[in-house]
């Protein structure tokens, strides 16, 4: 899409170390090699899981989530039976090999570029699209125009764009520094693109078109539920401090769920940015 001089701007008090147009409309954003790319064969990585403990909250069974950069599709394996439908887009053929060898109801796969601005292969809305790595693979301020394009194009209303701290900053050796963003980068662009960007933890950050809405109560229960459930397996892996950590953890979250005043002012949510 053409640049509007909205974008322009931004480019000009934001991010002049950055180029506003690389040229490139066959493969834009495609920077690094498919070594650091593929993430067919490897294990989820942080970032990905906290975005993951994240959506669990929700009542997830009328919802339809957007996976950009599917990985190993763990994120499918652990999601597709307690959703509507999961989409997830790759431009790599290995990470397609491993979603189609799964056989997963309820989870469909395409290879998409998500700077082309080319994105009919993407349908519908989505309540959830979670991206762990929205910027650092970017060539340009034009094509992530064209990305923040994209996401507005799938976003349901009430929907939200998943991100984390940790692959927001990630950048690979070589790389232009600049892409390595941090939550007022994203709250720069979100403003441009007319979303709201929210603090949800430390590390897990969101956009959307107004404030994220909290889960309910009972979704909450299930989620707490499910955790319980996982710890025995954890405490044999881990050992019993394994108990400790998930109690301060669990109390630390029923708190900033009901009264986050309560906790001390840097575990409390952060503010939220408005475009």
């Amino acid at each position: 899409m053409p640049l509007t001089e909205a974008w322009r701007e931004l480019h000009r008090s934001h991010f002049p170390d950055l180029p506003l147009d690389c040229g490139n409309l066959r493969d834009p954003g495609v920077i690094y090699s498919e070594d650091l790319r593929d993430w067919s064969d490897k294990a989820t990585t942080p970032d990905q899981a906290r975005m993951e403990r994240y959506i669990d909250r929700y009542d997830l069974r009328d919802a339809r989530v957007l996976h950009v950069g599917i990985g190993n599709s763990g994120f499918a394996k652990r999601f597709h039976a307690r959703v509507k439908e999961i989409v997830g887009t790759t431009i790599d053929e290995p990470e397609i090999r491993v979603a189609r060898s799964l056989a997963l109801p309820n989870y469909r796969f395409v290879v998409h570029n998500k700077y082309s601005g080319r994105d009919k292969v993407v349908e519908r809305k989505f309540a959830f699209v979670l991206d762990n790595n929205p910027t650092s693979p970017c060539c340009c301020i034009r094509h992530l125009a064209d990305l923040f394009e994209f996401y507005l194009k799938v976003l349901a209303p009430g929907g939200q764009i998943v991100t984390d701290r940790q692959g927001l900053e990630w950048i690979p050796a070589g790389a232009n520094a600049r892409w390595s963003f941090d939550f007022d980068d994203l709250a720069a662009i979100g403003a441009v693109a007319g979303l709201l960007a929210s603090r949800m933890s430390r590390n897990v950050y969101v956009l959307s078109r107004s404030a994220p809405l909290a889960p309910d109560l009972s979704s909450r229960s299930r989620h707490i539920v499910r955790h319980v459930s996982m710890l025995p397996g954890r405490i044999i892996r881990n050992g019993p401090r394994k108990i400790a950590r998930f109690a301060r953890k669990s109390i630390k979250w029923v708190l900033a769920s009901t009264v986050p005043w309560a906790l001390p002012a840097r575990h409390r949510p952060d503010k939220t940015y408005r475009g």
